[in-house]
């Protein structure tokens, strides 16, 4: 017997259909924009009140069982649906059941072509899509095709994957007081990966380094610029200096990134200031000039001995002693 139907199903195209609002389900991959306003389904309410109905079609995918949609898009318009009471809502059936990275991939294409994901959610959507199809992890040309990403946004993407999922929510969901714009994640895991390509940072100590740094976001770090000028710092310096920075960043609970880049300025400026080149002076004059000035270091502390010190200020100066014994060192 003929049906209309089974002959459009047969030829691949989309039907449109009226569905009950119950027989559709969410995505088994899940929704990666997962960010969804309470304010944004009350106006959409009232859109479909003012109009009578639905007017942009569901986009849907059967399910392995009779009269079962799975959801690809118009998670919002479900939600208001519902709210609303509607027995039936209007979809656009794609002619065949998907695998779970066909899902994704074409969840990429349908928002990509509307509302974009905010930076955090399109990383977590590659990074379930990946997971599915680790092969394409090295082929970025594919990847630029099948999400709309540049290469730039895939390696972000990806590097975003060594923080916890919660910390991945918190940038998606960066409206929110606890919530984290996507910028600081990003930056601060190529902070990460710098670290460890330097051999100052071990793997196993990484989430530990992650939290701390995560809890100064807002507070002694101010800006995500603040962690990409750190990152090019880390990697125009001495391993010592790299790594005694960096301690510093995750181990002292008030230090932020503006002290240590300007201590380091004010260090540079110093030694500047004392480089003699050899049509001025002799290198002897200028090394008996670097004795004076440790000499003058040696006599303060002498005077200081019987000083009773804060803990911070002893601490100022070990860490003035350590940075003598390293620039001794590179002088060897």
């Amino acid at each position: 017997m003929y049906s209309p139907t089974s002959s459009l199903e047969a030829k691949g195209r989309i039907r449109f259909k009226m569905v009950p609002t119950e027989s559709i389900f969410p995505n088994p991959q899940g929704n990666p924009r997962q960010n969804i306003k309470q304010r944004d389904i009350d106006k959409l309410c009232e859109s479909i009140i003012a109009c009578k109905g639905i007017l942009v079609p569901l986009v849907v995918v059967k399910g392995s069982k009779e009269k079962q949609f799975y959801l690809l898009d118009g998670e919002r318009r479900l939600i208001a649906a519902k709210k609303l009471g509607l027995q039936k809502v209007p979809v656009n059936i794609l002619p065949k059941a998907l695998a779970d990275d066909e899902h994704l991939a074409t969840m990429f294409t349908i928002h990509m072509a509307r509302v974009p994901w905010n930076t955090m959610a399109r990383a977590m959507a590659l990074n379930q899509f990946l997971a599915l199809r680790p092969g394409l992890e090295k082929d970025k040309k594919e990847l630029r095709q099948i999400t709309g990403m540049s290469s730039y946004e895939i390696e972000n993407a990806m590097l975003v994957r060594m923080f916890p999922k919660e910390i991945q929510m918190r940038g998606v969901y960066a409206e929110k007081p606890d919530g984290l714009n996507p910028s600081y994640l990003i930056e601060l895991a190529k902070v990460i990966k710098k670290a460890e390509d330097l051999g100052i940072l071990a793997k196993a100590d990484r989430p530990r380094a992650i939290d701390s740094v995560v809890k100064k976001i807002g507070h002694v770090i101010s800006d995500p610029y603040q962690i990409k000028d750190f990152g090019k710092l880390l990697g125009n310096v001495q391993k010592k200096e790299a790594s005694r920075m960096f301690e510093r960043l995750v181990e002292e609970q008030d230090c932020g990134i503006m002290p240590l880049l300007q201590e380091y300025s004010d260090r540079v400026k110093v030694m500047r200031s004392l480089h003699v080149s050899s049509t001025d002076s002799s290198i002897q004059d200028f090394i008996s000039f670097t004795k004076t000035q440790w000499g003058g270091l040696l006599t303060s502390l002498t005077k200081l001995k019987d000083v009773k010190l804060s803990p911070h200020e002893l601490e100022d100066l070990k860490r003035l002693l350590n940075e003598t014994e390293s620039a001794l060192t590179q002088l060897g």
